[in-house]
Formats: C-alpha cells, structure tokens, sequence
C-alpha cells in the first residue's frame, strides 16, 4: 500500500549508499577547520544532491533527494526518490557559493551537495552516516537559477497549514489524513511530495497517506452508503453512493485552469487546494495565486474564493 508511514521507530541495518563514491571534492567546499569531521586517507566520500523542504531556520533539515546530476556533472544517489533528516552540528563545515558559511545561511528550498561517508540508516526520513561537508547554493548561482518556483515545498506547507486551520472541526477529531499531490501544478519531484506527507503530518500530529479519492475508495478506507433519491425506475441503474471517510481527511492541491491561457513575465501558479470529509463536509480555497519573482522566492499566496460545503 503506497503510504507515508509516520512512525520514529529505528530499523537496526544500516544500509550502503547506493551511488558510486568520487574521488574530488564538492566544488567549493572549504578545508575541515579544527575539531571538524575529516576523511582518513584512504576514505573517499559519496555524494547526495538533495532540496531543503523544511528546517532551515533551526538546523534540522529535512531534505528531498533531487533528480539531477551533481555540479561537476555526476550522477547523485538513487534518482531522487528518497527523504532525509539531517541536524546540521557545529562540527560539519558549510560553504554557500563557494566560500565558507554557516548553517544558519541556509535557507528552505536551497540546493544541497552533502558529502558523507555513504552509510544511510533506513528510518523515514533515512539518516545519513558520518558527514563531512555541505555545499549549499543561492538564487543566481548557476547551480540555482533565478526564474523557477524556488521552495515551492514552503508554499504548499504554507497552503495546507493555512486550509488545516479553516473549519477546523472538519478534522480535529480524525487518525488519519491523506494528501494527494499528483496534480499539484509546478512539478514536484516524488521525494518532495513524500517530504511534504511527512511533515504536514509531523506538524499536526496525524498518519499521513498519500492516496487520492479513487485510491482511498479501492482501498476501503471511505464508508459508502446509497444517496437518498426516489426509487429508481424498472430499467434504470442502481441509486448512486454517497462516500465518506469517516476518521479521516482528504487534502488535494490541483491546478486551476481558468487561467491557462494567459501569459505573465514572471513565474505565476494558479492553483485550488481543498479538504474533504464527507459530500457535505469539505473546504476549498479557490483560484489561489502565487508570483515569483526573478531572483528570489515567493512572498504569500492570494485566494480567490472560499467555499465550504
């Protein structure tokens, strides 16, 4: 069953990176200062390209592994699918642009190249081994160009956080939510809607799947009953269900294509997020907006329209 499974609980392997380790540094990276971690002679180091999702602000990143090759064109670990946890401690040197810094010049949505010893500890999120060094890059680099939907992770949490928030008794009371992402405009990679399940779950206490309405009906989780209609007439086909889940949630963000048509000098999404309990008990935030700017990340989102039913 396809799910994010928010449990802490450690698995015991400790399992090797799957990419094969290179020999250079990251570009940029600075020299280990004194007390800092360091490679023995005859280690050489992996490499994991991965996003901020969330965390900067205090250090314990949670990170999404990017499809993408690394800044001197090799190949990062296992394409892009997996979710990392990692507290950035004193003794790990920063570089951003290439010149020596701190974890507190990190930002969410920033491009990470994480130098470790290749040992990852299967939990969700995983854990990496022994690190040795982050090169971290800003917008306007080469490495994160300008023009692009930068932290578009930090939008959406900020979209469900807000919609969580409205009508709230729609899902004080549930164990279970659901997120589904698969038409979210601005093309999230699958670590980052896993890392986005996470930790909109981890934020509000809740078992986060990430099933659609169709997945979720299949799978048993929604109670049908038959919608209350006259009798059918000899001939005609059976009442139709009413479906409702009854200890859960259904949170969905999807495109509004009203807009579709026109053209703006800068990145703009238009969007509609929605939760769902039941026919008569959901919540929408409709035609939605969010502008970035050239070089530099969203600032707010508008809506359009709130409806609730």
């Amino acid at each position: 069953m396809k799910k994010c499974l928010l449990s802490l609980a450690l698995c015991l392997a400790l399992l090797t990176a799957c990419g094969a380790p290179a020999a250079s540094s990251p570009a940029g990276a600075p020299p280990p200062e004194d007390g800092a971690l360091s490679l023995a002679e005859d280690e050489t180091p992996f490499y994991l390209a991965c996003r901020i999702v969330d965390g900067a602000e205090d250090g314990n990143l949670l990170l999404a592994e990017l499809d993408a090759p690394l800044s001197d064109g090799r190949d990062s670990l296992c394409g892009g699918k997996n979710v990392y946890r990692l507290a950035v401690t004193e003794d790990i040197p920063v570089d951003l642009d290439g010149r020596p810094a701190s974890a507190g010049d990190l930002r969410d949505g920033m491009p990470l190249e994480i130098a470790f010893s290749g040992d990852v500890l299967e939990t969700f999120p995983a854990q990496l081994g022994q690190v040795y060094s982050i090169s971290a890059w800003s917008i306007g680099t080469p490495q994160c160009p300008g023009g692009a939907h930068y932290d578009l992770c930090g939008l959406y949490l900020q979209v469900l956080d807000d919609l969580w928030r409205r009508d709230p008794a729609l899902n004080e009371d549930i164990s279970l939510a659901s997120l589904d992402l698969t038409q979210a405009p601005g093309e999230l990679l699958e670590s980052e809607k896993s890392a986005l399940c996470w930790r909109f779950g981890e934020l509000h206490g809740a078992e986060v799947l990430d099933l659609t309405f169709e997945e979720l009906r299949d799978q048993g989780y929604l109670t049908a009953s038959a919608v209350s209609t006259p009798a059918p007439e000899e001939g005609e086909g059976p009442s139709p269900l009413w479906y409702q889940w009854e200890d859960g949630c259904l949170f969905s963000i999807t495109p509004n294509e009203n807009h579709q048509e026109e053209v703006y000098s800068l990145p703009i999404l238009f969007f509609n997020a929605e939760k769902w309990h039941t026919p008569l008990g959901a919540y929408c935030l409709y035609d939605c907006s969010a502008l970035w700017p050239e070089f530099g990340t969203w600032d707010g989102y508008s809506i359009g329209n709130e409806m609730i039913s």
